[in-house]
């Protein structure tokens, strides 16, 4: 039996922040054991989620 391996496409954004907010991110990042990376796109998707949910109450 073999499963089907959904592809999801991506693309890169630009994000601009100060060097105090950058190295406070990173910092955020290194104790949740992340890159900042996927720290900030984790809490973009739990924010469009969260919009998406009120928005349909």
């Amino acid at each position: 039996m073999s499963k089907k391996i959904e592809t999801v496409e991506r693309t890169v954004m630009s994000v601009s922040l100060s060097v105090n907010d950058k190295n406070k991110l990173k910092g955020l990042a290194a104790k949740h054991e992340m890159t900042s990376s996927a720290l900030l796109s984790q809490w973009i998707k739990e924010k469009y989620q969260e919009e998406i949910a009120d928005a349909s109450k």
